[in-house]
């Protein structure tokens, strides 16, 4: 009895600190932001959008001020999963 109800205890508490810790990163370790620009990128490239998509429209979609914009592409960036295009304001996902 003691065993079940260790066993109960510890998958409560590890579901309780997935669930906190996937408030901000998802599982592969992004935060909300980058997975929305990731995201959205992802979309902008699979309909053919060969000069990538401009961050100011990356901003209007998503309705994110151009600062969180910034961050999340140079985060993503930095890990290899975007790349600008045209000029240092449009990118594409890899």
């Amino acid at each position: 009895m003691v065993r079940h109800s260790h066993q109960t205890w510890y998958g409560t508490a590890s579901n309780i600190n997935f669930f906190s810790m996937s408030k901000q990163f998802d599982v592969n370790g992004l935060k909300d932001c980058d997975q929305l620009v990731l995201e959205r990128l992802q979309q902008s490239s699979s309909i053919g959008q060969e000069k990538g998509m401009p961050m100011d429209e990356l901003c209007q979609q998503l309705k994110l001020p151009m600062e969180k914009i910034k961050e999340s592409i140079r985060s993503l960036e930095d890990e290899g999963l975007i790349y600008s295009t045209i000029d240092e304001f449009h990118y594409k996902a890899t």
